[in-house]
């Protein structure tokens, strides 16, 4: 696990640029799951298309589980980016974050931990997944994103993510989410190292929460399906 010391660390191999994101040290992109530069770059290269290729005018985004910040250094320049917030339940990500990145961007970035309980990322948290309210204002967000959150999610902690995402996502808004889905039994399988959902079923569940059609879906991108989801009116 990443500590705080390692907010003042960026990677070992590669020296800071003025006004250039820095890369994250290769102990933070692992714990993301990227065993490599490359694959962290690449990753986050293709978040990053994908969130721009759902912006239709100045928007205000969140990024839901921010890690190190792979996709937001992607974003750092866009114009059509007004205010960008991330926050992730591992303390040293945002703290990592705001170090690095938001300096670059202006003001425009900001990151926060929230205090969520989990046994894999966050053991000491004081609040269930379940009940976990996000720290931004009803209706105030334009367009909110996952990427490679829902398959970290227990059901019931996933069905608290998509309802508080719907919160604070204007009517017409969209919500970007991957998630793994081939459930080894049932409709929802597996624990936080990986957590698989029939299609279907997830669509059901985003509904449930608030969330309408389906904008677009996408069977693959690095390994996950993705639903681009409408808020409703």
């Amino acid at each position: 696990m990443p500590t705080l010391e390692d907010a003042e660390r960026t990677h070992e191999l590669y020296p800071r640029w003025g006004s250039i994101a820095p890369l994250p040290n290769a102990r933070m992109m692992l714990h993301v799951g990227a065993e490599s530069v490359e694959n962290f770059l690449v990753v986050g290269d293709a978040w990053g298309q994908l969130v721009a290729s759902q912006l239709e005018g100045p928007s205000r985004i969140l990024d839901i589980g921010c890690g190190c910040g792979r996709t937001a250094r992607t974003l750092l320049q866009n114009p059509w980016v007004t205010e960008y917030f991330g926050f992730d339940v591992v303390p040293v990500y945002p703290a990592w974050c705001n170090r690095w990145l938001s300096p670059l961007a202006r003001g425009k970035f900001s990151f926060l931990h929230v205090d969520v309980h989990s046994e894999r990322y966050n053991p000491q948290g004081r609040y269930r997944g379940s009940e976990v309210e996000f720290p931004y204002a009803t209706g105030s967000l334009d367009l909110a994103f996952a990427a490679s959150l829902f398959t970290h999610l227990f059901e019931a902690d996933a069905r608290r993510y998509l309802a508080e995402a719907a919160r604070v996502v204007r009517p017409g808004g969209k919500l970007i989410a991957s998630f793994h889905d081939r459930p080894s039994s049932g409709v929802y399988s597996g624990d936080e190292h990986r957590a698989d959902v029939a299609p279907d079923y997830f669509e059901g569940m985003a509904r449930a929460s608030g969330w309408g059609g389906v904008g677009a879906e996408l069977d693959d991108v690095c390994g996950q399906r993705v639903l681009v989801l409408v808020r409703q009116a």
